[in-house]
Parts: C-alpha cells; sequence; structure tokens
C-alpha cells in the first residue's frame, strides 16, 4: 500500500483528501506545516506528497523546495486555490509532478498521484542514488571537521564519543534505523555491543553472540560481508519468526578489520523506506567498516604512542634522580678530599 503524505492546513480540504484517497487505497499521512511533514519523510517511507501552495504562515513553494532538494525521488502534486499561472509555472519549475487547482477534482487527484508514482517508479537507478550520495557527501564533510588536528587528542583519548558520532552517521548516510557496532572478546571466543544506533540500552547490554553463531558471528568467523535481502528465504539464516523489532526481512553485516585480523562487525537493519538492502547499500555500508577500522587502528596507535610517552617519562625521571644520586655522590667525595688534604 503506497503512503501520501499530505501537507494542507484547511480541515475540511484535508477530511475530502483523506476519504478519497483512503478509498482509493492509499494510506494518508497528513500534517499542517514543514516541521512535522520532514519528520514524517524521515522516518516513513513516503510514496508522494500533496502540498498546498498557500498555506497560513507557511510558504509552500519554499517547502516544495525543500522536499525536492531532500527527497527529490518523491513526487510531489500542489494544489493552489489561488489559480494562477504564475503559481503552477512556479511550482512546476520547482519539480511539482503535478499542479491541481482548488475547488479539487479527487478523481483527478487521484489519477494524477498514480500516474507520479508508477513514473517515479520507472526513473532510472542512478537517480534514485542522488540523494544517498548527497547524505555521504554531508557525512563525509561532517567527519572531516570532526577529525581536525586540534581535536584529535581529545577524540582519541575519549573515543567512545567519536564512536557512537560514526554510528549516528553511518545510520544517516544509508537511512536505517538500527546500526550496531559488536567487537570480538577474543577470550570468551564472543561478540557483544559496543556502540549502537536505534537499540535499547538492555538490549546492547544483554545481546551477545558466540563467534560462528547466527549471521554477526557468521561474518566475524568468516571475515566475509554478508547482504541478505530477505531472511525468510535465506537457507543458511532463514528465520521462522523475526524479532518485531526488526520490521524489514534484511540485513547487511560487515567484518571490521586491523592487519587482516577481525575484530568486529557492523550490523544494519531496517531501511527507513522499507525496501530491501541492495549492492549499494553493501557497498556504502562497507566503505563505512573501513572507516571504523581505520578509527580502531589510529586508537591502538595513540594508546601505544602515549604507552611509549608515559614510558619515556617513568626512565626520564629515574635518570633525574640518577644524575641527583651521582651529583651528591661527587660533592661528597669532593668534600672527603678536601678534608684528607688539609
Amino acid at each position: 500500500m503506497e503512503t501520501i503524505l499530505v501537507v494542507e492546513d484547511e480541515q475540511l480540504f484535508l477530511a475530502l483528501v483523506r476519504d478519497a484517497l483512503e478509498q482509493a487505497g492509499f494510506a494518508v499521512r497528513a500534517v499542517d506545516g514543514p516541521a512535522p511533514a520532514l519528520q514524517v519523510l524521515e522516518r516513513e517511507a513516503v510514496h508522494a506528497i500533496i502540498l498546498d501552495a498557500v498555506m497560513q504562515d507557511v510558504d509552500g513553494l519554499g517547502l516544495l523546495t525543500k522536499m525536492r532538494t531532500l527527497y527529490p525521488d518523491i513526487p510531489a502534486v500542489v494544489v493552489s486555490g489561488r489559480g494562477s499561472p504564475r503559481t503552477e509555472q512556479e511550482a512546476r519549475r520547482l519539480g511539482a509532478a503535478d499542479v491541481l487547482p482548488k475547488p479539487l477534482n479527487v478523481e483527478d487527484l487521484v489519477r494524477s498521484l498514480k500516474r507520479a508514482i508508477a513514473q517515479a517508479r520507472s526513473q532510472p537507478p542512478e537517480r534514485s542514488q542522488l540523494p544517498q550520495l548527497r547524505r555521504l557527501q554531508q557525512c563525509a564533510l561532517e567527519l572531516a571537521d570532526m577529525m581536525r588536528w586540534d581535536q584529535m587528542g581529545e577524540f582519541l583519548r575519549n573515543n567512545t564519543t567519536l564512536f557512537q558520532r560514526v554510528i549516528d552517521l553511518i545510520a544517516d548516510a544509508i537511512q536505517v534505523e538500527i546500526v550496531s557496532l559488536m567487537l570480538v572478546n577474543e577470550t570468551e571466543g564472543t561478540l557483544r555491543i559496543a556502540h549502537a544506533k536505534g537499540l535499547e540500552l538492555t538490549v546492547q547490554r544483554e545481546t551477545v553472540r558466540a563467534v560462528g553463531e547466527g549471521i554477526a558471528g557468521h561474518v566475524a568467523k568468516t571475515g566475509e560481508p554478508l547482504l541478505i535481502r530477505d531472511l525468510s528465504l535465506d537457507p543458511v539464516h532463514g528465520r521462522g519468526l523475526l524479532n518485531p523489532r526488526y520490521r524489514t526481512n534484511s540485513v547487511i553485516c560487515v567484518p571490521i578489520k586491523i592487519s587482516g585480523k577481525t575484530i568486529g562487525v557492523l550490523n544494519a537493519n531496517n531501511k527507513i523506506n522499507g525496501t530491501p538492502f541492495d549492492d549499494n547499500d553493501l557497498a556504502l555500508f562497507s566503505t563505512f567498516s573501513c572507516l571504523v577500522s581505520l578509527s580502531f587502528a589510529t586508537t591502538q596507535l595513540f594508546d601505544r604512542l602515549a604507552s611509549s610517552v608515559d614510558e619515556l617519562a617513568k626512565t626520564n625521571a629515574r635518570l633525574v634522580r640518577a644524575n641527583t644520586d651521582l651529583e651528591a655522590k661527587l660533592r661528597e667525595l669532593q668534600r672527603l678530599r678536601g678534608q684528607a688534604g688539609s
């Protein structure tokens, strides 16, 4: 069932549109302003938008511009009570799939939506990846800003902040609800969650997987990434009943390696738009796993350097004490020689 987001502050019009869309088989999410509209687009899979060009205290065409920038693959149908050719021309210039006048013919609206959704689905795959590439660019810029030299020492001394921010950026870049970083405990032969987004703290603390067990354990043991488009059809890891926390059957799990050794895994679940993961998602997720690996390697290097500096400081303190003792002994020897000469 396709979901339609309706941005409208006129209740009578909204009721008319909601009834018509639900009768046509659509699910409807209705909001009255920019902030809740963008929240719905961030949380849910929306297939088309209906936007009033003229609302009280809201620049409808300005909101259209922002939506088309952030979500260019979601078609938008603009409705307007002005009946102005200029409004229609501007809306189409900004990327509206259609512009319909008020009072609205609901049959025309339903036909327009179906046509816009069909056209969006037939677009080239490269275009559908543009929003993800933009998010990746934004994440890369933010990470570059985080890793400035004047902040490097602070992040490396308290790497929990760094890794949690990296996890958050990964979730934003590939648009998923749940990302978890699990690290190998070699003594126990287990995996435990070190950082996560979208999981309750109790789940993070209590989740333990044996290396070789389940999806994460399999990736930790083999060191090979795993993409499962539909768990219910997977002959190895297929499950009869999914945890309700995971609302899709699709999952990605990739290894975290340092010097060829697997030290943990990254997991991703629940694409926000409800679709299965694909090869593009796997490539992007694997790229981020390299970033996490590099962060761990840098942290280890910093720890070793800090340990070396501490050891050097201790050695220097011992040399200072030895030099002080030697000087004291030399002064005592000179004193004794002086007494013997007199």
